[in-house]
């Protein structure tokens, strides 16, 4: 009796610490981006995205996230711009395909800018998922990858809070920024810079969703490496060996001025003469 219940409550512990498929926990997750505190994180994003990277060039632009924002699409001046969400059954709105994020239908190297809004961390395999963006991004294009940081104040509280509680929003991986930075090397993405941001309590306050306080304010300023999230611009760079194919040099030309001619019309001229 007491074995089976302490497997039972083994069992709830752990399933309560696995992180689950996107396709599974998107409407739950939907439901949590628009809390105050989800309105708070997505508006920070908005705001840097807007401030630093709007300007960035290309075609086509694709965004992976935990669903739909028109809002942060509207930062961009890519004639193309696309959603992809991880259910299939939730509403989507115009311009979006639902898909497993390890398995784009998309042809390998046509997006110029790839947005990336916390749906690594919250996926199965974020290694996959980062493989399957950069199989999708052009040589030269860029990748803008938004992420909770493990040692802010979201991220330091996500162990006791799934825990304590079955919520889906506190399940997700806790990814150190020099983690990523070596998967990014190794799928050939060059970082060029890292911001951080959104350094209010993870709190359902409704004031902190429209204004910045006085810390987040200060924090800003001293770019203070502690936030709830941090974001990642790379670029992605094309490796090419140095080739050792030789060049073949053609004969020079016999009808121009202060050409030799071959060996053979020389013989000629000579034999006329």
């Amino acid at each position: 009796m007491a074995k089976n219940f302490l497997y039972r409550r083994s069992k709830l512990i752990l399933d309560r610490l696995k992180v689950e498929d996107l396709a599974v926990t998107a409407n739950r997750l939907d439901s949590w981006l628009n809390s105050d505190f989800g309105r708070y994180l997505l508006h920070q994003e908005t705001q840097l995205l807007e401030r630093k990277y709007s300007g960035l060039p290309g075609y086509r632009l694709m965004h992976l996230g935990l669903g739909p924002n028109q809002q942060t699409l509207d930062c961009f001046k890519q004639l193309h711009r696309f959603y992809v969400h991880a259910n299939a059954d939730s509403p989507a709105p115009q311009l979006s395909l639902a898909s497993n994020y390890a398995q784009l239908p998309l042809p390998s190297e046509v997006i110029d800018l790839a947005l990336v809004q916390h749906a690594v961390e919250y996926s199965v395999s974020p290694k996959a998922v980062l493989a399957e963006v950069s199989r999708v991004v052009a040589p030269g294009g860029h990748l803008l990858l938004c992420l909770f940081n493990p040692y802010g104040p979201r991220g330091l509280i996500k162990f006791p809070m799934q825990l304590l509680s079955g919520r889906p929003d506190y399940r997700f991986h806790n990814l150190r920024k020099g983690r990523i930075i070596d998967w990014l090397s190794l799928l050939n993405f060059q970082v060029l810079e890292i911001d951080h941001g959104a350094y209010n309590l993870p709190l359902n306050r409704p004031d902190w969703a429209q204004a910045d306080t006085s810390w987040e304010k200060i924090a800003q300023k001293i770019r203070f490496p502690l936030g709830n999230f941090y974001m990642i611009h790379a670029v992605k760079r094309e490796l090419r060996g140095i080739g050792t194919r030789t060049h073949l040099w053609r004969p020079a030309a016999t009808n121009g001025y202060g050409s030799t001619g071959s060996k053979s019309s020389r013989k000629k001229a000579s034999v006329k003469e």
